[in-house]
Parts: C-alpha cells; sequence; structure tokens
C-alpha cells in the first residue's frame, strides 16, 4: 500500500508504567512473592488421583498440576521483564546485575531476554513453555529442548489404582543438567530468583516476605 505523502503519521507511542493495572503490584520482590505462592499452590495440588473416579473439585483434575506448572512458568518470564525495566534506569543496580549475572546484555530488553536464557537453564525452560503456550506455531523452535508429558498408573494394594501426570524437562547434549522434573525446576526457580534479587541488591525483600522463606 502506497503511502500518502499529505498524511501524518501516527505518533510512535513509548511504553510506560503499567503499574495502575497490576492489581497493587509495583516491586519485583512482589512478583516474586506470586511465584511462591504458585509453586505452593502446585504442591498443594494432589500428585495422584483415583483412576477413573469422577473429580471432586478443579483441583482433582488429571491435568490440575500441568495448569498450575505453566502459570509459574509465565511468573518466572514476568520477572525478566521486572528485572530488566527495575534495574535499566539505575547505574548501580546495572553494574551489580552484570556481576550477579555474568554475560547480561541492557542494552535492549529482546537481548536482555536471550543473555538471560543462556545464562540460566531455568529462564530458558521457562520461556520455553509460555512460547509453546502462547503459540500454537513456533517458527524457530529450540531443536534440542522439549517437556516430556506422561501418565504413570500406580496399582494400589486394595486392588484401586492412581493415576498420576508426570512433567519432565529434557535438553539434548546438556547431560544430566538439561533434565529433570518440572516440579522440581519450579521450586528452583523461586530459590534461583531471590539469590540472584537480594544479591543484586533490591531493597524491600523484608517487607515482602516478613515471614515467608523462599
Amino acid at each position: 500500500m502506497a503511502h500518502d505523502p499529505g498524511q501524518v503519521p501516527p505518533a510512535r507511542v513509548s511504553p510506560r508504567d503499567a503499574s495502575d493495572r497490576t492489581l497493587g503490584l509495583i516491586s519485583i520482590w512482589q512478583v516474586l512473592r506470586k511465584l511462591c505462592w504458585e509453586i505452593e499452590l502446585l504442591n498443594a495440588i494432589p500428585k495422584q488421583i483415583p483412576l477413573g473416579a469422577r473429580p471432586q473439585n478443579i483441583l482433582h483434575v488429571q491435568d490440575a498440576r500441568l495448569y498450575a506448572a505453566i502459570n509459574a512458568a509465565s511468573t518466572n518470564i514476568a520477572l525478566v521483564d521486572w528485572l530488566y525495566h527495575s534495574i535499566r534506569d539505575d547505574r548501580d543496580l546495572i553494574e551489580r546485575a552484570e556481576v550477579v549475572l555474568a554475560g547480561i546484555q541492557i542494552d535492549s530488553d529482546t537481548n536482555f531476554m536471550r543473555s538471560l536464557r543462556e545464562i540460566s537453564k531455568i529462564v530458558n525452560a521457562c520461556h520455553q513453555i509460555c512460547s509453546a503456550n502462547k503459540h500454537f506455531h513456533l517458527r524457530r523452535p529450540q531443536q534440542d529442548f522439549k517437556i516430556m508429558v506422561g501418565e504413570i498408573v500406580l496399582e494400589q494394594s486394595d486392588g484401586t489404582a492412581q493415576l498420576a501426570t508426570v512433567a519432565h524437562v529434557v535438553q539434548n547434549g546438556a547431560g544430566q543438567d538439561g533434565r529433570g522434573s518440572v516440579d522440581a525446576m519450579l521450586a528452583d526457580s523461586a530459590i534461583w530468583w531471590e539469590d540472584v534479587l537480594s544479591r543484586i541488591g533490591f531493597p524491600g525483600r523484608d517487607l515482602h516476605f516478613p515471614a515467608l522463606q523462599v
């Protein structure tokens, strides 16, 4: 379509603070607390359900743990964006982040995400999960990465059977470090983020985690 020289192009819209629509989340520590809550919810969902039984409620359905895992992975990726925007205008925070996260790139949010995925296998795994759930087709998927989901039927001593759904990360070529349970990976993610934010020196941890341990 030809451009009309007499038409003034629309002004470029600059990103703006979105804290007026985050339901009260204004600190990166609050986002980490949300991740901890989601991991607690994941742990509260039954790991096994009676085979063939009618679900008691939404937390007792076969896929409930997978839904909770997707939400926790999404919050991990939200933390990447919060981290980038929380440090980008503070020279001291940038310098500490470059020490804590060796190899991090601060020049753009895209490069920040790309470099953090290379630094952290957890961030990369969460990115893969979220991208695949957001987009039906992936144009350039990471070829050596996949999440394997399976069902296990466990026979009980009373003759009944329990059904468990399990999910594992598999990154070919990374050895044992590239394999493991999704549940364990998400639990480790909260510990990893707490360590990173504390070492960078973000204030407010005690305010948002007054009696909780990550």
